[in-house]
């Protein structure tokens, strides 16, 4: 009995010790500022959000944002972006939120789409 007991312990001390190796390299590899910086910004209002992407709208106000539907908005405001997130990105924001995103780069389409290095709220 007292093997089992001492071979329990273990796997589970060896369990916890590659789960908490997996978190922190994760940890490091989202916040390390070695990574490559944003090239640029766009700030605007999350009109729609899609599994891990997000459809950021400039020049609109929150009230506008919720009372148009995302076609609308997109013809009322100015560049309309889409952007694909992290999902430690994702479960910070919600519908309507103003964010600021950095990105490298966005393609030329309309509406635009990139992959965000940085989202940050705005008026929280």
């Amino acid at each position: 009995m007292k093997g089992k007991y001492t071979v329990f312990i273990i796997l589970a001390v060896i369990l916890i010790a590659i789960g908490a190796t997996f978190y922190f390299v994760m940890q490091f590899f989202e916040n390390n500022p070695t990574q490559p910086q944003p090239t640029g910004y766009r700030t605007g209002i999350i009109v729609e959000m899609k599994d891990n992407s997000i459809l950021v709208v400039s020049d609109l106000s929150e009230e506008e944002a919720r009372n148009l539907s995302v076609e609308e908005a997109m013809d009322t405001g100015k560049d309309a972006t889409w952007f694909s997130l992290t999902m430690d990105q994702r479960n910070q924001l919600k519908l309507y939120d103003e964010v600021k995103v950095g990105y490298e780069a966005l393609d030329e389409s309309f509406p635009a789409q990139g992959s965000a290095k940085t989202v940050e709220k705005l008026n929280e």
